[in-house]
């Protein structure tokens, strides 16, 4: 029998005005008490996810952060990462250089940065992202360029912008007002896969060199993962197309919802669904 895997989004999905529902954190808990495989899927950092995470105890097996461009463990260990290339922070500073409604941030491994704001307005979120210079950026790996926007046009031609300019090798996702800029290789989607791959893999070769095998020694094959994805937002799609089994939620825009086999009240209906409780 496949093991089975919930790959989910955090905000907007799980996550509400900085916190997560009660009822969603026992579902989860439940779920992987009983065995099963639970991921975060989300365009957060590594800070951004321990600011929520970490003061809540949720517990997960592993993390795709940064929009699929960085992979953690289950102690937010970083497992794989991919970087911008370089001269896109610098270029995209360019091309909203005097534009209001603009915000820029910068996301790494080790600190997010605020590089230029004509919004000035803030979150809890956005609170975690120290304020800087292009100076800063100086000697910095940069994984992620999240750009918030409170003009649809403008966020519509920096969109255009990046696919003539970075194709095939940087890409901006839309979330909400959000545009996030990672590598051309990286999005939810190929993240699960990745991540999907790894846990796939047959099991290692002992130190004789020979694959582990059972007392009768039959070689032990690797175990198929089956999988389920829950998101709201457009940057969702590609996880949800990655998933044999995709839910949105009831806010989700219709590009959304058209991708997936339905839409589900919350996390935790998903897996009292899957694990044959009663939904509220």
């Amino acid at each position: 029998m496949p093991r089975r895997l919930i790959s989910t989004d955090l905000d907007g999905t799980i996550v509400f005005n900085g916190t997560i529902p009660l009822r969603d954190r026992e579902a989860m808990a439940r779920w992987r008490a009983a065995g099963n495989l639970l991921v975060i899927n989300t365009g957060r950092s590594v800070s951004a996810l321990e600011h929520v995470v970490v003061p809540m105890g949720l517990e997960f097996d592993n993390a795709i952060l940064y929009t699929g461009a960085v992979i953690v463990d289950e102690d937010i260990r970083v497992r794989r990462s991919t970087a911008l290339p370089p001269g896109v922070v610098e270029d995209i500073l360019d091309f909203v250089e005097g534009a209001p409604g603009v915000a820029v941030f910068t996301t790494g491994l080790d600190e997010d940065l605020l590089i230029y704001d004509t919004i000035g307005s803030g979150s809890d979120l956005l609170t975690l992202f120290r304020p800087a210079t292009r100076r800063d950026l100086d000697g910095r790996e940069v994984i992620g360029v999240p750009m918030r926007f409170t003009d649809p046009e403008m966020a519509s031609r920096t969109e255009t912008y990046l696919r003539r300019r970075w194709d095939g090798q940087a890409v901006g996702f839309r979330n909400q007002d959000f545009i996030d800029v990672v590598s051309a290789s990286a999005s939810k989607g190929a993240g699960l896969r990745q991540l999907v791959a790894s846990l796939s893999e047959p099991p290692a070769q002992d130190p004789a060199g020979d694959v582990a095998s059972d007392s009768a020694g039959v070689s032990e094959p690797a175990e198929p993962i089956e999988t389920w994805s829950i998101g709201d937002s457009w940057n969702d799609i590609t996880m949800h197309q990655a998933a044999d089994h995709a839910y949105a939620l009831p806010w989700s825009p219709p590009e959304v919802v058209e991708q997936c086999d339905g839409t589900v009240s919350s996390l935790a209906d998903l897996i009292d669904s899957l694990m044959g409780r009663p939904t509220a």
